[in-house]
């Protein structure tokens, strides 16, 4: 056929549908109608075809049959999940686009989307079964291709041979890494750097790191690990359990003896101590972020009493009025501000430094608007679905925990992950040699090697965790191993191996994208086609300076800013595509990948983390962020435009999903 598609073609293709149909998907979860059209859990009705048949999916395939979760009670999924994702559509959480900054939750929201693509792709198409080739004896953990060679050789083992049980008989042997096969040792030198560059991506690089690392260490030091690890040490399972519940969930007040007795129904119960904890975390930042914005309305050049009135205003108005001055803003184009003041009483007069201290303004009552939004929906709501939610959960693992507490010293695997923790914060907060020039201790950051070997002095811990629960939970370790193996089935291609050299690249999925690219006309195909073979090679590129950096990392020589990982590309795409109101009258459309919207992000994150409302040095800021884009522009290949691919395509492919999704409900 004329339009047949190459292999790399088809792996483009599906590279690229994956990836927009993930993201839009998540996306989708801003309304109130994404959780409603969902399908099974969240609808009990199997007639429901899902708007997100790509999270749907993978949600049956993984969480839904997780050993403990599969037995969770009725009305979990379709009442207080729902129930609890509803809420946080219908207080309208904010929009990088308003707030002129990339927010910590468009962070969150992008990296999830970013790992999640990958497993859909690998579920949909397939794990490609490699041409049959002499199995190596030798792997060295210290040579980048031999690690490389072997996390794919072991992906194949995992999916097509018997590497899931060697691993669990091995765990129940030992729990020293040494003991393991060399491929399985290379395979997790892949896999530790692997966690280390996400680690340092997003702590580091990101800036909205430094936000993150903030509400860690802040939770860090409200958790009482101490009472914590006392409970766990009871013998009797029952009453550690218990102990657990009533430390953490517990409600002492008017209120919750009321509404147990039955004399009030709804009434306000107080917040048990995980919520106390929540709450403490957010009202800290929104201390920071009020101190800030009286700053502001107190500045030299500060807009006027009717104009900061107005701004504050504009958060009260519907979604619809808010999506049509969004659409206004970005077809004028016109900073945000200037609209909202236009459709109001106040003036719309402003100078070029009134507009960026209103823009940061916003960005503040905005910051503002959602951690209260959150609080209330987690902390204040009635019912409680967060801490019945909880409950549900703890009652359908309780076999689970159960073995668990007979098999592994569950109170010092707690002192473990605290240890973990604390070092983690420790580096991530960046303390340089005392020796070193005052320019050299701001300029200082950790690097890729330096995660690395932080992740490697601490997982020995797991591996410790992992050896007593195999070694003393038989019962336990048949369930995860049965569902390992039931996991891994789903990247199974059925049928006999395929030739390296003329196995299509898209795995099972190759004849629907053969179908969806047939479908189009030959004027819209003669548009996609090239988009296509850009993108492939732009994979090429991604998957060359991934394994370039992936040695650098693993020959410990030097300090890498930017570590392996083809996700940290397609993440930081999303994060670079994300648009962002002008700052001036006569400015344009800003997106996430120009440096000025993350050095407001950087600038604005190193406030809140002051806890006082002011930056400090705001010029450093700015140099970090300079120096570290500079590292990740270095690091990866420019992603090229897909636009027309995604607008012929995108719909039909997701009808596609949706589709297979319906047929695996009338199989079951």
């Amino acid at each position: 056929m004329a339009d047949s598609l190459s292999p790399t073609q088809a792996q483009a293709l599906f590279d690229i549908l994956t990836h927009h149909e993930t993201y839009r998907e998540i996306q989708a979860f801003e309304y109130p109608d994404a959780i409603s059209t969902y399908g099974p859990p969240f609808q009990t009705d199997d007639a429901t075809v899902s708007t997100s048949p790509l999270l749907q999916g993978l949600l049956s395939r993984f969480v839904l049959t997780l050993p403990g979760l599969k037995n969770v009670s009725s009305g979990f999924w379709d009442y207080r999940c729902l129930e609890l994702l509803k809420e946080f559509a219908v207080v309208e959480l904010s929009q990088s686009y308003d707030r002129g900054i990339l927010s910590l939750r468009k962070t969150l929201a992008t990296a999830c989307s970013a790992i999640i693509e990958f497993l859909g792709r690998g579920v949909f198409g397939g794990l490609s079964k490699q041409e049959e080739k002499q199995k190596r004896d030798r792997y060295d953990a210290s040579n980048p291709e031999d690690s490389i060679d072997a996390w794919n050789d072991f992906l194949q083992r995992i999916v097509y041979d018997d590497m899931i049980d060697e691993l669990f008989d091995k765990a129940k042997e030992t729990d020293k890494l040494e003991d393991h096969s060399l491929l399985v040792q290379a395979a997790h030198e892949y896999l530790v750097v692997s966690l280390a560059s996400f680690a340092h991506y997003i702590l580091v690089l990101n800036p909205e790191g430094q936000s993150l690392l903030t509400v860690v260490e802040n939770i860090h030091k409200l958790v009482p690990y101490t009472i914590m690890r006392s409970t766990l040490r009871v013998g009797n399972v029952a009453t550690m359990i218990s102990g657990m519940m009533k430390l953490l969930l517990a409600k002492m007040s008017v209120g919750s003896l009321t509404n147990w007795i039955g004399w009030s129904a709804g009434a306000d119960e107080g917040m048990n101590l995980l919520q106390t904890i929540i709450s403490q975390v957010i009202s800290w930042d929104v201390k920071a972020l009020k101190a800030r914005a009286t700053k502001l309305e107190r500045s030299k050049d500060a807009p006027s009493k009717e104009q900061f009135d107005a701004l504050k205003e504009y958060l009260s108005r519907s979604r619809e009025e808010r999506e049509q001055s969004r659409e206004q803003s970005r077809q004028q184009p016109l900073p945000l501000v200037s609209l909202i003041l236009a459709t109001s009483t106040a003036s719309v007069e402003l100078s070029e430094e009134q507009e960026k201290i209103a823009l940061e303004y916003v960005n503040i009552q905005f910051a503002i608007h959602d951690r209260e939004a959150i609080a209330n929906v987690l902390c204040h709501h009635q019912p409680d679905h967060l801490t019945q939610a909880i409950r549900d959960c703890v009652s359908a693992y309780e076999p689970v925990i159960r073995h668990i507490h007979n098999a592994a010293d569950l109170s010092g695997t707690l002192s473990d992950f605290e240890a973990f923790l604390t070092d983690l914060i420790k580096l991530t907060k960046g303390n340089s040699n005392s020796d070193a020039s005052k320019q050299d201790a701001e300029s200082f950051s950790p690097s890729v090697e330096d995660y690395t070997n932080l992740i490697k002095k601490h997982i020995k811990s797991t591996h410790k965790f992992l050896h007593q629960v195999a070694k003393n939970g038989p019962e336990i370790t048949k369930w995860y191993h049965d569902y390992v193996r039931t996991a891994a089935s789903q990247f199974h291609i059925s049928g006999p191996a395929p030739t390296h050299n003329t196995h299509p690249a898209a795995g099972t999925m190759t004849p629907v994208l053969q179908s969806l690219i047939s479908s189009l006309s030959d004027a819209d195909r003669a548009a996609v086609l090239p988009e296509l073979d850009a993108h492939a090679t732009y994979l090429a590129a991604l998957a060359s300076s991934s394994n370039s950096r992936f040695s650098a990392v693993v020959a410990n020589d030097s300090a890498t800013s930017f570590g392996p990982g083809t996700y940290l590309a397609r993440w930081q795409a999303l994060l670079d595509a994300t648009p962002i109101t002008p700052v001036t009258n006569n400015g344009k459309v800003r997106y996430g990948r120009d440096l000025e919207v993350k050095e407001a992000s950087k600038v604005y994150e190193a406030m809140k983390a002051s806890g006082q409302g002011k930056v400090g040095n705001e010029e450093k800021e700015r140099r970090t962020v300079q120096r570290t884009d500079g590292a990740v522009r270095r690091g990866q290949p420019e992603m090229p435009g897909v636009g027309r691919t995604v607008e012929l395509l995108g719909a039909k492919f997701r009808d596609v999903l949706a589709g297979m999704g319906r047929r695996e409900v009338d199989v079951d």
